[in-house]
């Protein structure tokens, strides 16, 4: 009888020995595999998981909205006022940013919702050209009968995660967002550096030749800041802080509170494709 494979084992892209453990993604991952062996596909097991999430996670809430003659469009609208406080109303323009949206598709919102009664507008007195957006108490009472609903049918969404694997989850799409959603970081200000992302790193060097190293890179250096004293340079690629990878800037930046009760630390970066230790003096905590 040949060697069983031992419970909980995994094959390549981490899919399960156990067959009844698969989703779909296992599947496709392993005709991958058969197919193209040569190829890595191990981005598809996170990217394609998200991607089928937000399709349940799209339809599950347009059915509460719906019963409430809402779209999630509109609900977002709702919630955006309701957050800002006391008197719930903020500029057509700060609502715009705030849902990063146009102009027009914020107008087209929000003149449904102003013909149910849900919204007022009325010309912003410190700017000819915008207006102020105010719930109504039609809308802060709608937002009072649909939030709960709309929590607890979230909450069920999630029933397979436990407490714990909720709180994971969240912070590994915090670490992930945070990365996609900024160009530069300020993070790591105090040591006198201005970093890019992981993602951006890795562009920026592939297409110059050097490695795809996953890291921050290095792309401002204040003058006589810890990291100049330290030799850092602009281009280097930040991998390592303290011994721990930094890919992250929500990362970075939790270990630097840290980091920043001690004296030095120890830092790794690629200059090139030459790995460079170097030693950091930390800032006193203000």
């Amino acid at each position: 009888m040949g060697e069983q494979p031992a419970p909980g084992t995994r094959q390549r892209y981490g899919v399960p020995t156990c067959e009844k453990g698969r989703d779909r993604i296992d599947h496709l991952l392993l005709d991958w595999e058969r197919e193209r062996p040569d190829l890595d596909f191990t981005p598809v097991a996170v990217i394609a998981r998200l991607g089928r999430v937000r399709t349940y996670i799209d339809a599950e809430p347009a059915a509460v909205f719906a019963r409430y003659g809402l779209s999630h469009a509109d609900f977002v609208v709702i919630i955006t006022l309701r957050r800002s406080g006391q008197p719930f109303q903020m500029p057509q323009a700060r609502l715009m940013d705030a849902l990063g949206l146009t102009s027009g598709t914020v107008s087209v919102r929000l003149d449904r919702l102003e013909k149910n009664g849900v919204v007022t507008r009325q010309p912003d007195p410190t700017s000819a050209r915008s207006s102020l957006v105010q719930l109504t108490d039609k809308g802060l009472r709608l937002f009072d009968h649909v939030a709960p609903t709309h929590l607890l049918n979230e909450d069920r969404l999630l029933s397979a995660l436990s407490d714990d694997e909720r709180q994971t989850l969240a912070d590994l799409l915090r670490h992930l967002i945070a990365s996609i959603e900024s160009t530069t970081t300020h993070e790591a200000a105090e040591l006198g550096l201005t970093l890019e992302p992981a993602h951006l790193a890795r562009a920026r060097r592939q297409a110059v030749g050097l490695s795809d190293t996953p890291g921050l890179l290095v792309v401002g250096v204040a003058a006589h800041s810890p990291a100049a004293d330290a030799g850092v340079e602009r281009g280097d690629l930040l991998t390592e802080l303290d011994g721990i990878p930094t890919r992250s800037t929500v990362a970075l930046a939790i270990l630097l509170e840290d980091l920043l009760r001690r004296r030095t630390a120890k830092i790794r970066v690629l200059r090139g494709n030459e790995q460079i230790s170097l030693r950091l003096r930390l800032p006193p905590p203000t």
